[in-house]
């Protein structure tokens, strides 16, 4: 083996700290003041989970398990020690207390996997078992939700650990499945002027034409070239609320990772969220996004009529047994919906009654703002 030159070994050094800095000038683009990077809004399109399922069977529980009688346990006892050349029939099997029928399930990785790479399952009893705790999942096959596919992605065995001793027939088996098939998400795509592009795709919480408009700008103006008019080199497209498509520079098509890393790394400063009220009434809870305000107006909730003083008449809130009071229309900057709020938690107004009287509000048109039951 010929050692190698001193010059070359100077040269390979070099070429390396100048790749180094350009990856650093390329990634670094650290948000200021509290700024939101894009890929903790959105993700290129083709990036997404995949689940896997199947039906097994777990053995060794302390008689916690179906029990012989159970049809649901003994028929796949039955055909799996066949497979295994031990055939019994379901009679035999009557008094198993050990076994119990199960369904499982796993998620693939929103970023891929490869064949080899081991992945958590979840085990539930499809039985009458009392608990899994103890128990070991026998060799099971994983497939695709897709019934017409027949092929196995994933086996899945070992033992179950319980998580929540309150539902014990529910476990995971932490790298419980080997994957048998890679599974690599395909990001880029040509459109018909034969460029490389890929699709951002905005998450649901955060789709809106604002914020699209918002990513691609920056994505524009962090990909220009100097001297160039953005409007000749625009990279980026907002084709909808939700979905942004960007055009790789000729340059790094072939090897497109470090674009779309810059891409998802740019700092993007959102535009207020859209005035929504969230309300779970199962909870109780009440949540607000934006700038929302109240026009004029007078509720009566369960004979209580809301007011609020007009400050410049009073500075406290009066309330009786049947009155509160309306709305202070005197504001410059309209009437928040934090004054309703603060003025009902100031009289100790159950969560319920809360949430009646934003009902109200918003069945009355005085609610400038989206209400969203979840």
């Amino acid at each position: 083996m010929n050692p190698i030159p001193m010059t070359q070994k100077i040269l390979a050094k070099r070429r390396r700290a100048v790749l180094l800095a350009v990856l650093a000038s390329w990634l670094a683009c650290e948000p200021v003041g509290g700024l939101t990077r894009i890929r903790d809004i959105a993700r290129p399109l083709g990036e997404r989970i995949n689940k896997l399922h199947g039906a097994g069977l777990v053995v060794g529980l302390n008689g916690t398990g179906d029990g012989g009688d159970s049809l649901i346990m003994t028929r796949p006892l039955e055909v799996y020690l066949r497979n295994m050349g031990n055939p019994i029939s379901s009679e035999e099997l009557k008094k198993a207390k050990n076994i119990a029928y199960v369904h499982v399930t796993a998620e693939l990785d929103r970023s891929g996997v490869r064949n080899g790479d081991l992945i958590d399952v979840q085990v539930s009893s499809m039985g009458s078992a009392k608990s899994l705790a103890g128990g070991q999942l026998i060799v099971t096959a994983l497939r695709s939700m897709n019934l017409e596919d027949e092929n196995v992605y994933a086996i899945a065995q070992g033992p179950v650990e319980i998580l929540n001793s309150e539902t014990p027939t529910v476990g995971v088996i932490k790298g419980g499945a080997v994957v048998e098939y890679d599974f690599l998400h395909q990001y880029v795509e040509y459109d018909l002027e034969g460029r490389a592009v890929f699709t951002l795709v905005l998450d649901a919480d955060q789709a809106d034409f604002q914020t699209a408009k918002a990513v691609e700008m920056i994505i524009n103006e962090e990909t220009a070239l100097p001297g160039e008019e953005l409007a000749a080199g625009q990279t980026a497209f907002a084709l909808d609320a939700k979905n942004i498509r960007v055009v790789i520079p000729e340059k790094q098509a072939l090897h497109p990772s470090l674009f779309i890393a810059r891409v998802l790394n740019l700092p993007v400063d959102l535009p207020e969220p859209e005035a929504t009220v969230f309300i779970n009434e199962r909870t109780g809870t009440i949540a607000i996004t934006g700038n929302v305000e109240i026009a004029p107006v007078t509720v009566h909730v369960n004979g209580l009529q809301i007011t609020m003083m007009n400050p410049a008449a009073q500075n406290s809130l009066a309330a009786r047994s049947s009155e509160w009071t309306t709305f202070d229309t005197t504001q410059s900057d309209g009437i928040k919906i934090s004054d309703l709020t603060d003025a009902l938690d100031r009289l100790n107004v159950p969560a319920r009654e809360k949430i009646r009287a934003i009902y109200a509000i918003h069945q009355a048109g005085a609610l400038r703002a989206r209400i969203v039951k979840e």
